[in-house]
């Protein structure tokens, strides 16, 4: 009867940082031991080649996250959007003020943000340096008092800031674009998983037949980090039950 036996892990529940993060951690766990990897040549073929791949798929997972950046980038536009009509809305109740100052002052705002009418609509790029340029206009001395006599600088200076903070994400988000390389995600993870099976059964096997300490302490070191996260999936599972039961491998 086999004596060591790894912890069953369902590895296609595991999340795909997860299961980057399983590999991960049993490098980490390896590394604070003496164990070493040439004290068997099959061992380190297979350690060397897990090390080689890893990073590959470190990289496709940041590829995934990026598009969590259009995510967000699409929430900053909508969000200078918002101060764009805010600003737009803001001087409506003086098209009939009393004051000629104030009507004066109407006017004047009025005249410029209709130069820049669906600028919301323009190229995210075009958007930006258009935006740039009502806000310098706005807030330089030829509109200074004109926005004083409305009170509405904070909505000037919302839109500003709305309009640097899109700026910023979109122009980390496109220099990111033209250094990245399309990964099947996927795929790699596949191949990352039929090779760290190999290496499980390899070890799990050598453990059970050899009487050698190195393969006993090999397999605690390989079972530690599928313990974790057997235990992971199962608190995972408690929380968000599901009718279809899940299947270890």
């Amino acid at each position: 009867m086999n004596k060591f036996r790894p912890a069953p892990l369902n590895y296609q529940s595991l999340r795909h940082p997860e299961f980057g993060q399983l590999i991960v951690r049993f490098f980490e766990d390896f590394g604070q031991t003496s164990l070493q990897t040439a004290t068997d040549p099959d061992f380190k073929r297979m350690f060397d080649s897990l090390q080689t791949k890893l990073p590959t798929y470190n990289r496709a997972l940041d590829q995934m996250r990026a598009s969590e950046e259009s995510a967000k980038i699409a929430h900053a536009d909508a969000e200078r959007d918002r101060d764009l009509q805010a600003l737009r809305d803001a001087i409506k109740p003086y098209r009939n003020a009393r004051s000629q100052a104030e009507r004066d002052a109407y006017t004047a705002v009025k005249l410029l943000l209709n130069e820049y009418r669906q600028v919301e609509n323009a190229s995210f790029e075009e958007e930006t340096n258009r935006l740039n340029t009502l806000c310098e206009r706005l807030l330089s001395a030829d509109h200074s008092m004109h926005l004083a006599s409305l009170g509405i600088v904070k909505f000037v200076n919302q839109l500003d800031s709305s309009n640097t903070a899109f700026n910023d994400l979109f122009s980390t988000r496109s220099f990111k674009a033209s250094q990245k390389v399309t990964y099947d995600v996927k795929a790699l993870r596949n191949a990352l998983l039929e090779e760290y099976r190999q290496m499980v059964d390899y070890i799990t096997t050598l453990a059970n037949v050899k009487n050698d300490a190195f393969y006993r302490d090999l397999f605690a070191v390989m079972n530690n980090g599928r313990q974790y996260y057997a235990d992971v999936l199962l608190a995972r599972r408690l929380r968000n039950p599901s009718p279809a039961p899940e299947e270890p491998v």
